[in-house]
């Protein structure tokens, strides 16, 4: 799968700068991506990038930068490393922008790509903004068998990338259909990049650029949400127990037979 395929990918839109604004124009801190369910929009990144990062904070939605949205508050995940952000106002609707968010849907729970393409999607600086899409492999190590901890690495196909920053910057990998399970061919993200220090794991003969971390976490920062219509009855379905029958009061259970002789 060429480069060209994957740029292609509509949910590689989800991937955008988190900058710094500044007097002479947004300053780039690194890759951040937008997830909604429903009404609610939140990013991730890395923790560390969001830590060390400027004050004030804000996404680029377009990529030439004249347009942002501000950012309200980051929090820690769970799990080690990811970053979760809180935006200051709600997602823009309609408009020419070059970011938009990426439905929870197509967020994995686990760092699983299913051995499909997977690629890295990071951002660079250069007379504004761009996408780079670093391809790369996904390994898992557990120390050979002596470890309980399984490490997820992403080791670059083309040595080309070696140079590439992707602290922050998402995995996201191309699943084949699965007639099986009657999926059709999707495009998920699996894990947020982290910076790889311990350097002690080489799996391919390229080394790791990043440690990968989990999403699971987004779950519980976009809490599934339905507004009740009105006139909305929820009747009873077939087989449902009551505590409380509408007519007769409480619900009683039958005398049993006496089984003894």
């Amino acid at each position: 799968m060429g480069r060209h395929t994957r740029e292609q990918a509509a949910e590689l839109r989800g991937v955008a700068p988190l900058v710094v604004l500044a007097a002479g124009g947004p300053q780039l801190v690194g890759p951040c991506t937008l997830v909604t369910n429903g009404a609610k929009t939140v990013a991730f990144s890395s923790a560390e990038l969001l830590r060390n990062a400027g004050e004030p904070l804000a996404i680029a939605l377009t990529l030439d930068g004249k347009r942002t949205i501000r950012v309200a508050s980051w929090s820690l995940a769970r799990a080690s490393g990811l970053g979760i952000v809180e935006l200051a106002e709600p997602f823009p609707k309609g408009g020419a922008l070059d970011v938009s968010p990426i439905n929870v849907g197509a967020v994995c729970a686990t760092v699983d790509t299913r051995g499909a393409p997977s690629a890295l999607v990071t951002i660079t600086a250069d007379r504004g903004f761009s996408r780079r899409i670093v391809p790369v492999h996904v390994d898992a190590w557990d120390g050979n068998g002596m470890s309980d901890v399984v490490i997820r690495v992403a080791s670059p196909q083309d040595a080309a990338d070696l140079d590439a920053v992707v602290e922050g910057a998402p995995v996201y990998s191309w699943l084949p259909p699965d007639p099986v399970l009657g999926r059709p061919s999707e495009v998920v993200a699996v894990a947020l990049a982290v910076p790889y220090r311990a350097k002690h794991v080489k799996m391919r003969d390229l080394p790791p650029l990043a440690e990968l971390v989990g999403l699971e976490d987004l779950g519980r920062a976009l809490p599934f949400q339905v507004a009740e219509e009105e006139g909305n009855d929820l009747r009873q379905v077939a087989g449902e127990i009551k505590d409380e029958d509408e007519f007769t009061g409480p619900v009683s259970m039958p005398d049993l037979p006496d089984l003894e002789d």
